[in-house]
């Protein structure tokens, strides 16, 4: 398979915008889909890297995340997502993938499983949120018990005020609540969040999201999904949120938070 960059810059044009993209080994390909809504690529890196050794690794930023383009109007949508994805993989030259989906990664792994289930190979889903929106709605209820009042006081406090390095200081109460040990809090690196990706994504998820009609489209596909033993949806609640209403494996990571691949890649 060879893959044609539009310049030396790591980017190819999807849809009228910048997409870019970063592509690590050989082998068969594995296409990545990053969290947040509006999180980017370096998320999984350098953690995953040890599967370039047998794969093909692609990496790309969504909409306006990372080093990718927002596009005219910077127009966000869960649609919007699984379109880009479908022209990526026209412009890869794929016939089919192997995708591997993080957070809202997974809900977007799925969006396009059901949407395109004759272009997936395979699924691998982690710190997975579900099939309906119930589990993105479930997930913000049970990261905002976590909180301590003292923290709970602070995010209060910079929502109202905003201002400079407000996205930094939102992450630096919340990022301890990810993991199983705040030690692991060094492996992450600093990446940028693209909020306005994130508020308008996570609107429509909250609105829109439901795949209960279609999950039929996913028998022929062999999927795992492996979720931290406290994550913020442990195992047994990601049992009920998706696992029940799917074919898939579910294992789960011991001694890990919502920050599998980097608390134990």
């Amino acid at each position: 398979m060879t893959i044609k960059l539009d310049d030396d810059t790591n980017q190819v044009n999807i849809n009228g915008k910048k997409v870019f993209i970063n592509i690590v080994g050989s082998g068969e390909a594995i296409v990545f889909l990053h969290g947040g809504p509006g999180s980017q690529h370096q998320f999984f890196l350098p953690h995953v890297l040890p599967l370039s050794k047998s794969f093909k690794l692609i990496f790309f930023d969504q909409t306006g995340c990372g080093h990718s383009e927002a596009g005219k109007n910077a127009q966000y949508s869960m649609a919007g997502e699984v379109e880009n994805l479908e022209l990526l993989r026209i412009k890869l030259g794929l016939n089919q993938m192997n995708l591997f989906g993080e957070s809202w990664g997974s809900m977007l792994a799925l969006l396009y499983a059901t949407t395109y289930p004759e272009r997936v190979n395979k699924l691998f889903l982690t710190a997975a949120i579900g099939v309906t929106a119930e589990g993105y709605k479930s997930f913000r209820k049970e990261l905002l018990k976590r909180l301590s009042i003292k923290d709970k006081l602070r995010l209060f406090m910079f929502s109202i005020k905003k201002g400079e390095n407000f996205n930094e200081k939102i992450l630096e109460i919340l990022d301890p609540y990810y993991v199983f040990s705040k030690e692991n809090l060094k492996k992450k690196k600093k990446y940028r969040m693209n909020e306005v990706a994130s508020e308008i994504i996570g609107d429509d998820i909250v609105e829109n999201y439901n795949l209960t009609e279609n999950l039929y489209k996913l028998n022929h596909i062999p999927i795992m999904v492996a979720q931290g033993s406290h994550d913020i949806l442990s195992p047994s609640k990601i049992q009920q949120l998706l696992i029940d209403y799917i074919p898939a494996t579910l294992v789960e990571i011991k001694d890990s938070g919502h920050w599998t691949i980097v608390e134990k890649p």
